[in-house]
């Protein structure tokens, strides 16, 4: 019972010997933070420290609180600079949207103020210390709308052949307001169309962009409504189709040559032009070339040349024809009159004087011409043979390029005798 009636009083001693202990770790701990965090903004800080620079992109000004009836009609600046300060991490990589600069106009009256520019970082850890310039000076004028009419302006040309022959907008008018000064100035708004490479029409929506009479755009002011739904309406001028090629030959050959082959490289040419143009062109005929003299030629002509256009008509790709063509000698045959010799006579024996005979040739007509009877051997072989009348086969030995056709007449009759 003794050890049971002093066991709260123990408890009592522990749990105050505990409560005591935590109480004074939790201080510890407390103080072991703010050490920790102390030292690590040192140890940042050292390494990272912070700078100040001047970020040299120009940042836009936006004028806010413009009074109802007035509107912005110039400024001595619409950007401005600023310094900054920051760690060297945060200064890398700044842009202009990591600032906004405005000014504020909610006091200001028609006419000429000046006012402060505020600019204020959009990225934490950015502080901006300096603002160049730091007040600009601000132009308000009355506002004023007018009616203005939309023009289409087309920009570019569509695809060769194409051509844009009407235009429409909807709406064809449109308001615009702004400081009354520049308002005055707008003649039109106008809605640009791209037609570069196009050749189908084009429906689009497009900004309406306020100028002047000149075509100069003007800035600072509002156009309602912002789009038009605009329509440019294409049609085909120019249509193309393919037709071979007539290479336009002119003279002849010298004499004994003929022309074997004409080729154009390349055989048909793509041709562009208004339809009727193109269907007055002879289909099966083709195009013909400029004229291609072979007077006197006695080898291939290559030429390179231009076919002949009708008027309103291009090649699509590379107007220049090359064209061949083969000149060959003509072929033919030709007779001369060639005396037989008679050879192998046996000794003691004599022969008669053996007659001319026919020998017929064909060949190159240039090779022909320029042969002689003696350019021919015909020979009667005699070997073996003894006195009398003998009909003897002929032996014909044609020249070089041509080639024996007949041989009139076939034999020939020889008188062998004896020698006296």
């Amino acid at each position: 019972m003794t050890i049971l009636s002093r066991l709260p009083r123990a408890l009592a001693f522990l749990a105050r010997g505990a409560v005591t202990s935590v109480l004074g770790n939790f201080s510890l701990a407390l103080l072991s933070v703010a050490l920790g965090l102390s030292l690590w903004l040192f140890v940042t800080d050292k390494e990272n420290p912070k700078q100040q620079q001047t970020f040299n992109g120009a940042i836009p000004v936006k004028f806010v609180n413009v009074p109802t009836d007035l509107a912005v009609a110039n400024t001595s600046e619409s950007t401005v600079q600023v310094r900054v300060e920051a760690s060297k991490n945060d200064l890398k990589g700044l842009v202009a949207d990591d600032f906004s600069a405005t000014v504020d106009l909610g006091s200001a009256q028609k006419g000429q103020s000046t006012v402060a520019v505020a600019v204020s970082a959009t990225r934490g850890g950015i502080s901006v210390v300096g603002v160049l310039p730091s007040r600009v000076d601000v132009s308000l004028e009355p506002v004023r709308t007018k009616t203005v009419p939309v023009k289409v302006s087309l920009i570019g040309s569509p695809q060769q052949g194409f051509a844009a022959t009407g235009q429409s907008s909807d709406p064809e008018q449109a308001a615009v307001t702004g400081p009354e000064s520049l308002v005055a100035l707008v003649d039109s708004v106008v809605a640009e169309v791209n037609l570069v490479g196009q050749r189908v029409d084009v429906t689009d929506n497009v900004d309406l962009k306020p100028r002047d009479a000149r075509g100069g755009e003007i800035s600072r002011i509002n156009v309602s409504p912002e789009r038009a739904k605009v329509s440019v309406q294409l049609v085909q001028k120019e249509f193309s189709q393919q037709f071979v090629v007539s290479p336009n030959v002119a003279g002849a050959p010298a004499s004994g040559y003929n022309v074997a082959a004409v080729r154009s490289d390349p055989q048909l040419i793509t041709l562009a032009g208004p339809l009727e143009v193109l269907a007055s062109i002879d289909a099966v005929r083709g195009i013909s070339t400029e004229e291609i003299s072979i007077a006197d030629a006695r080898a291939d002509v290559v030429r390179t040349v231009q076919v002949a256009l009708p008027a309103g008509v291009r090649v699509q790709g590379s107007p220049s024809i090359k064209i061949t063509i083969q000149v060959r000698p003509a072929g033919g045959e030709a007779t001369f009159r060639v005396v037989p010799q008679v050879r192998n006579v046996g000794s003691g024996l004599a022969v008669t004087q053996a007659e001319p005979v026919t020998i017929t040739l064909s060949g190159e007509i240039p090779t022909l011409s320029t042969l002689t009877p003696e350019a021919i051997t015909v020979i009667i072989d005699a070997q073996g043979l003894g006195p009398g009348l003998y009909a003897m086969p002929l032996q014909v030995t044609a020249p070089a390029g041509t080639t024996l056709v007949r041989t009139d007449p076939p034999q020939l009759g020889i008188a062998i005798t004896q020698r006296q």
